[in-house]
């Protein structure tokens, strides 16, 4: 039998035929899709299923060990800020002194006194070693060389003393510095109530420390000697922050390569010469500006909290 010829001569029935096939082969395709999806869909029940089997036979969090281990953990954490804050009272600034000891009435003369004398050694000290203060130099305390202050000040300038002459000692005890400015900045800064701020936001307490200021200092000293004031600084008997250094060499420009001709020397069995080459650079003084930072640790009362 000839196909096409069946197929013109019955164009109905080879119409619904075709139409047959198609349907089968669409009907097919659908049925091989559910059943890939019905894997699919089965293979993820039984993981889900798997893992909710697992979760309901866990300890419900917390437990009574987990508990005990965060309590634990508070715990330490609670002994090491005690320790920390213990070991910060170290570096508090006492009173120079000790004005609480001096009658009420009698503080705000005894604090121009005691300024008036630490200045003076300091500039007898300063001659000694063959340092140069300003003229005007009274330890960033100008206004009270001839003023009187008041008492509400004295807890804080006190204290302030005790750094101006010990930070002033510790400058003029480098021999040859010559100190072009001394001066005692406001202890109210923004960057200490930022940093408070940000304390108490953090649900720390904010009265961990307190500053008492900056002293700006301008000088000029040799290489050796910066060297040693900055260790000096870094082993300080209190909590100094350098917030500010600027460092200037004296000479703008090296000297020539050619300015200085080689020094010839001879060795000891005269046998032969040394080229030494001149120093280039290295020798010149430095300018330095420098700010320093106080901060005093008042004497714990009681502990402090940690946040649960």
């Amino acid at each position: 039998m000839n196909i096409k010829s069946w197929i013109f001569e019955n164009k109905t029935a080879s119409t619904l035929l075709i139409v047959f096939v198609l349907f089968i082969a669409g009907l097919g395709y659908l049925a091989w899709s559910a059943w890939d999806d019905y894997g699919v869909a089965t293979a993820e029940y039984m993981t889900k299923a798997k893992d909710l089997d697992t979760l309901s036979h866990n300890t419900i969090f917390p437990s009574a060990s987990n508990l005990r281990k965060l309590l634990q953990t508070l715990s330490q954490d609670q002994d090491n800020l005690d320790n920390l804050k213990k070991a910060l009272e170290a570096y508090r600034i006492p009173s120079f002194g000790e004005i609480e000891k001096i009658k009420p009435q009698d503080r705000p003369q005894y604090f121009q006194d005691t300024l008036r004398t630490q200045v003076t050694a300091i500039k007898s000290l300063a001659s000694s070693l063959g340092s140069t203060l300003p003229p005007t130099f009274y330890l960033g305390m100008d206004e009270y060389e001839n003023r009187l202050p008041q008492p509400d000040q004295l807890p804080t300038l006190s204290r302030q003393l005790t750094i101006l002459s010990w930070i002033a000692k510790s400058v003029v005890s480098q021999k040859g510095v010559i100190v072009a400015d001394f001066a005692r900045l406001a202890a109210d800064s923004p960057k200490a109530s930022g940093a408070q701020k940000k304390l108490a936001a953090a649900g720390t307490d904010s009265n961990v420390f307190n500053s008492l200021g900056s002293t700006r200092i301008a000088l000029r000293c040799s290489q050796g000697a910066f060297r040693e004031l900055i260790n000096s600084l870094s082993s300080a008997p209190y909590f100094l922050v350098i917030e500010d250094l600027k460092v200037q060499n004296s000479v703008g420009e090296p000297p020539r390569r050619d300015a200085t001709p080689p020094v010839s020397e001879q060795t000891s069995d005269g046998s032969s010469l040394i080229q030494r080459l001149p120093i280039v650079v290295g020798r010149e003084s430095l300018n330095i500006l420098l700010k320093i930072r106080t901060l005093d640790f008042p004497a714990t009362n009681g502990q402090t909290e940690i946040s649960k």
